[in-house]
């Protein structure tokens, strides 16, 4: 079994991958597999301190992103 930081560092890089998309599926597809990443790193180390991530909306925002 990885190790909780090896999980954790997946999903950062998940939620990151979310922000630079522009497709709305991708962006939800990436933030699924992030919070995925994050239960499995609390599965493996349950006593850890919670991680609170920030996502990427569903692409409704209105905010440019070009």
């Amino acid at each position: 079994m990885a190790s909780p930081d090896y999980y954790r560092r997946q999903a950062q890089i998940f939620a990151s991958m979310a922000l630079a998309s522009r497709d709305p599926s991708v962006v939800t597809r990436y933030n699924t597999m992030a919070l995925e990443y994050l239960a499995k790193a609390h599965e493996a180390d349950p006593l850890s301190s919670s991680m609170q991530p920030t996502f990427a909306g569903d692409g409704g925002s209105d905010m440019d992103r070009d």
